[in-house]
C-alpha cells in the first residue's frame, strides 16, 4: 500500500509493467545519450507515468465520493494501468457519464498544472521534463475518451444514451447494434493502417488489445463477486459496478 488518502492506493508486483513501459518509452525520445540523462527520463518516466495513471483514477474517485450511491474503496495500480475499485449503482446515465469523465478531467487538470513551469523562468532540463509529463497526461485522457469498450469514452456514451432514453438496457442494446457496425470498419482500417503504416498500425492495435485485456483480467480477478457488483466498464449492467479501469 502506498497511501490511504482519500483511499487506500497499492502497488501490486504487476505495477513494475506500466512502470518500466513508461521508463523506456522516455529514455526512447530522450534523444541523449549520457547515462545521467537516460537515468534521468527514467526514472522522469517511470515514476511520472504511475503518479499520473494514478492521478487520472483518483479523477474517478473524486466524482465518486460525490455520489449517494457510489463508494470508492482504493485505488491499485497493476500490470495494465491501473484501476479505482467502487462499490455501489448508478441511479441513472447522467451519473455514469459523470463518473467516465472524472479521469479525464483530472488527466488534463494535471496536464496544465505541469505545464506552469513553461512559462515562468525555470532551468531548461525542469521545463522539458514538466512538457513531456503534461503531455503523457493529455495522451493517457485523450485516449481513455475514445469510444472503445472498456475505456472511459464508451462508458460516457452508453451513460449519455442511458440518460436520453431512459434506460441502462436499451442503452447498451442501441450502443451494442451500432458497434457491431463500427467493428468491421474498425478491423478494415486497422489492415490498411498495419499494411500503410506499420508503426501506426501496430499502435492502434496494441492499444486495442491492452483494453481487451484488462476487460479480461479484471473479471479474472472477480469472478465470485455479488450479483449485485459488477466490473464497471468491463461488465457493468444496471449500473453496478466495482473497477474503473484504466
Amino acid at each position: 500500500m502506498l497511501v490511504r488518502w482519500p483511499v487506500p492506493i497499492v502497488l501490486s508486483p504487476g505495477a513494475l509493467v506500466p512502470l518500466c513501459v513508461f521508463a523506456l518509452t522516455f529514455v526512447a525520445f530522450s534523444g541523449g545519450s549520457k547515462p545521467s540523462v537516460l537515468i534521468a527520463a527514467a526514472l522522469l518516466g517511470g515514476v511520472g507515468g504511475v503518479i499520473s495513471l494514478i492521478v487520472h483514477e483518483l479523477g474517478h474517485v473524486s466524482v465518486a465520493r460525490k455520489l449517494s450511491g457510489v463508494r470508492p474503496e482504493k485505488v491499485s495500480v497493476m500490470c495494465l494501468g491501473a484501476a479505482a475499485h467502487l462499490d455501489g449503482s448508478y441511479r441513472n446515465g447522467r451519473e455514469q457519464a459523470r463518473m467516465a469523465l472524472g479521469g479525464p478531467e483530472a488527466s488534463f487538470a494535471f496536464a496544465l498544472a505541469l505545464a506552469a513551469p513553461l512559462f515562468f523562468p525555470a532551468p531548461t532540463g525542469l521545463k522539458v521534463g514538466a512538457l513531456a509529463l503534461a503531455l503523457l497526461n493529455v495522451a493517457i485522457g485523450a485516449l481513455s475518451l475514445l469510444p472503445v469498450h472498456p475505456l472511459d469514452g464508451h462508458k460516457a456514451i452508453v451513460g449519455l444514451v442511458w440518460w436520453a432514453v431512459g434506460s441502462e438496457d436499451r442503452a447498451r442494446r442501441i450502443i451494442r447494434r451500432v458497434g457491431m457496425g463500427l467493428l468491421a470498419v474498425d478491423l478494415s482500417v486497422a489492415v490498411l493502417l498495419l499494411a500503410a503504416r506499420p508503426a501506426l498500425g501496430a499502435t492502434v492495435v496494441a492499444v486495442a488489445a491492452v483494453a481487451y485485456g484488462q476487460k479480461r483480467l479484471v473479471r479474472a480477478l472477480l469472478p465470485n463477486r455479488p450479483s449485485r457488483q459488477t466490473t464497471d466498464r468491463a461488465a457493468s449492467e444496471h449500473g453496478n459496478l466495482s473497477v474503473e479501469l484504466r
